[in-house]
This record gives structure tokens, sequence and C-alpha cells, in this order.
């Protein structure tokens, strides 16, 4: 979406979205590890989130080389189970988080299907942690999901319900629409509101 409004713009609607995510993520009362990158970012990165998280620097390597780095951290710090989402779901409907944490706790994998045919989230505990899934994986793309299901088909798996994320200026037209009969008080909604000249937008 940066090459359509320019990467300066993408950025702070993408930290809006952030902060929307996370808190809704807090709202379950766990722990949050925040991954970013480039690795000298963790100053301007934290001052944007806030100091009371834990944060870890992202790997080099392709999206599988990076989720793998932040599930096996978490695992290698102790914690029973980890449910990784991205921040490109500002909106993500905190019934589903709560649901991929009840499946973790009864020891199953967890997988959110996005509708262009990734996943939003992804969740393992350390017995039923499969790093195959982040290998020669077709990333953005729409055979992601199908294919990480294939691979754990073995697995104990609960599907959430479908969502989307956010990668085009299509898919931000959109969530524009459904911000018009929503309630939600988000702040990538006021930073719309805005600037909705800048992306094309009616107001809401």
């Amino acid at each position: 979406m940066g090459r359509v409004i320019g990467f300066a713009e993408a950025a702070a609607l993408y930290r809006c979205f952030a902060r929307d995510l996370l808190q809704t993520t807090q709202q379950l009362g766990l722990d949050q590890l925040i991954f970013f990158a480039p690795a000298d970012a963790q100053k301007p990165v934290s001052t944007w989130l806030g100091p009371h998280h834990r944060y870890y620097p992202q790997v080099d390597g392709d999206l599988g080389d990076r989720m793998a780095h932040a599930f096996t951290t978490s695992f290698e710090l102790g914690y029973r189970g980890a449910l990784i989402t991205g921040s490109d779901s500002p909106d993500l409907p905190l019934s589903y988080l709560k649901t991929g944490i009840t499946a973790l706790k009864q020891q199953q994998v967890v997988i959110g299907p996005s509708d262009d045919g990734g996943y939003y989230a992804l969740g393992f505990t350390p017995e039923n942690y499969t790093p195959a899934v982040f290998k020669d994986m077709p990333w953005s793309t729409s055979r992601v999901y199908e294919q990480t299901l294939k691979i754990l088909q073995s697995q104990d798996v609960t599907q959430l319900p479908t969502w989307y994320d956010i990668d085009t200026i299509e898919d931000l037209h959109h969530f524009h629409q459904r911000l018009q009969q929503s309630a939600l008080h988000l702040e990538s909604r006021v930073y719309l509101q805005q600037h909705h000249d800048r992306f094309g937008l009616g107001t809401t």
C-alpha cells in the first residue's frame, strides 16, 4: 500500500493499526511479546507502543523465519502457549482471540484464516509446535492457509472464523466501509477521519 499512498503515510496508518490491535489483546490479560524490525528500532517502536511490553528483534529471513523465531523465543522463555497475530487486522474481534487462547489451553493448534487465503493468527504449544509450516511456504499468495492446513492434518486444530487483513488500498476502503457500520472506537478510525482526503475516502 505504501507505493499507492506513500510509505510515510502507510507507516503512520499501520502504527494506528498496531495500537488498536494491542488495545484488544491487552484485554486478554496475558503477556504481550512484540517482535520488531529492524533490530535497532526498539526505542522508536516502544515509544509509540508503550514501554510496558516485552520487545524482541526479529531475525533476518522471510516471514516464516521470523514467525518461527517468535515461537521458539516464546517457548524458550517458558510460555506454555503462544498465539501470534500481525498488525494489519486492527479490528480483530476479541472473541476470536479468546477462542484461540482456550484452544491452546486444550493443547490444540490454532489458526485463523484470512479472506485472501492466508491467516491472521497462528497458535502452538511447545508440545504441538510444528515448524514445518514455515518452510518453503508461498508467502503472500492465496495458497498459504490451504498448504498450512495440509501440514497440520495430523494435529488437533481449532480453526477460528475467517477475518481479513489490510494489505492494499482496496482493503483499506473495505475497512473504512466496515467502520461506518461499527461502533468501535479505534485510533485507526480517528486517523482516517482526519486524513480521509488522502485516501479517497468519505467521512465517517
